[in-house]
């Protein structure tokens, strides 16, 4: 079968090679099929729908909508689709109803897509939603692949770190070209904004440690890779696991440095762990804080303490590495006082970058029920509004108006304080100016934030 494999152009300032694609092309690929993949934020999507049997598409939430359109238009060129993605896994049968696809993976899209390539009858496939009788229907849950070394990598020849920007996440690198890779999945937390749990499954599961190193030294030697983003939601969770990975590194002395620019957990962290990941070639870490307030964090069910949090950021700064501190603004009941006791604990850290989002809900979630039950929206979901700096709810203590107001001095009091905004810029390439000053924009440094940008 020949596959075509999409994920649609989106308004974004991260331009990173698609690991989902990635790995879906690789599955398909050990099946013997034929498979492209156009990635929207890197190229045009062009393509003759005589070339193809099947499109492929996935969406997060963020462009959910732009995926919508491309499901629909490959519908008129005559070619079966199946969409997959976090945003469907969460709403299989909105998101068939809404694109007007064939099929909606809501599991694993490496089991679900090859076993439909493979010509299964769709009704036997667990996971699948599909049409019958004109009515969007659900087979029963697929459950979450425990050997995901089985999976093997991506296919990066389709996904070549060479072929992107320098525009990665979180804006700054140190090296190019840069590559993503996944060391885990999956999530045993129930934090009520987060939908990984539901995504990629409550149960963690883990890529052999030698085997992640292994990918990380072809991607060097077969790509040039320089700088390695682990974008696992749960690293450090198991601290064996980060040991064993940070051993195999020292011991092969690649010269590739990494970063974690997804978040770990503050409880998960520890000096000497700290130490051997900076020896391991780890300069920048992202940490999901969230709130400064503890009435907050219970509420959304976060399971941190709030006193622990300046002694691990001094850990991490001592340790010689790059402090990212990650909040949110606008949860639901939270009050100005909240709000703005939230951003100048974030400002008393000694952080080296801050990102204050807003509380969005994501299908799913305890939060996404909220929204549903005290906004009065109808049945069908407008998701162009569901973005980290554009969204407005009606549930905290705050206006809409004033949530972006306090947003955007969050991020001006931080990043217009000489010492931080030269720590930017000088670790920036000319290159990159473009996507950073877009960026810092979209944070409301620079004027208004443009409405609907992720």
């Amino acid at each position: 079968m020949r596959i075509l494999l999409v994920s649609p152009t989106y308004d974004t300032h991260i331009v990173a090679p698609h690991l989902g694609l990635g790995y879906l092309a690789s599955a398909l690929l050990r099946q013997g099929h034929a498979v492209s993949v156009l990635d929207g934020v890197r190229e045009e999507i062009r393509y003759d729908p005589k070339d193809y049997d099947l499109v492929g598409l996935t969406a997060m939430t963020t462009y959910f909508p732009e995926m919508v359109q491309e499901a629909r238009r490959a519908k008129a060129l005559g070619l079966p689709t199946i969409i997959g993605g976090p945003h469907v896994i969460a709403d299989p049968l909105g998101s068939l109803r809404q694109s007007g696809a064939d099929y909606a993976c809501a599991g694993e899209g490496e089991l679900l897509i090859t076993e439909l390539a493979a010509g299964k009858d769709p009704a036997t496939i667990r996971g699948l939603c599909y049409w019958k009788d004109g009515r969007a229907v659900a087979n029963p849950p697929a459950e979450f692949y425990r050997h995901i070394d089985e999976f093997g990598g991506p296919a990066w020849d389709l996904i070549d770190p060479r072929s992107y920007p320098p525009a990665p996440h979180g804006m700054i690198a140190r090296r190019f070209p840069l590559a993503p890779i996944i060391t885990t999945r999956g999530c045993p937390y129930a934090c009520t904004y987060c939908s990984a749990p539901l995504t990629a499954g409550k149960a963690m599961r883990y890529r052999d440690p030698e085997a992640v190193v292994d990918e990380i030294e072809c991607l060097h030697r077969r790509y040039g890779v320089r700088e390695i983003q682990i974008e696992d939601d749960n690293f450090t969770i198991k601290r064996q696991h980060v040991v064993e990975i940070c051993e195999h590194l020292i011991a092969r002395d690649l010269p590739v440095i990494w970063s974690l620019p997804n978040g770990v957990r503050i409880d998960r962290l520890d000096p000497e762990l700290l130490r051997l990941m900076k020896r391991a070639g780890c300069y920048l870490m992202a940490l999901g804080i969230e709130s400064a307030t503890q009435r907050i964090l219970d509420m959304v069910k976060k399971k941190l303490d709030v006193g622990l949090v300046r002694q691990v950021v001094g850990w991490v700064k001592d340790a010689g590495i790059e402090a990212w501190g990650f909040f949110m603004v606008g949860f639901p009941t939270e009050t100005r006082e909240e709000i703005l006791h939230t951003i100048a604990f974030a400002l008393s850290l000694p952080l080296d970058r801050v990102q204050f989002t807003k509380t969005t809900p994501l299908p799913g979630t305890e939060i996404y029920d909220y929204w549903r039950a005290h906004d009065g929206r109808g049945e069908e979901v407008d998701w162009t509004a569901f973005n980290y700096y554009a969204f407005n709810a009606s549930w905290s203590e705050v206006s809409a108006e004033e949530l972006a107001r306090l947003q955007r001095w969050g991020h001006r009091r931080f990043y217009l304080r000489p010492r931080n905004f030269l720590r930017v810029v000088r670790r920036l390439r000319p290159a990159q100016y473009a996507y950073a000053a877009r960026r810092l924009t979209n944070l409301g440094v620079f004027g208004q934030r443009a409405a609907g940008s992720a």
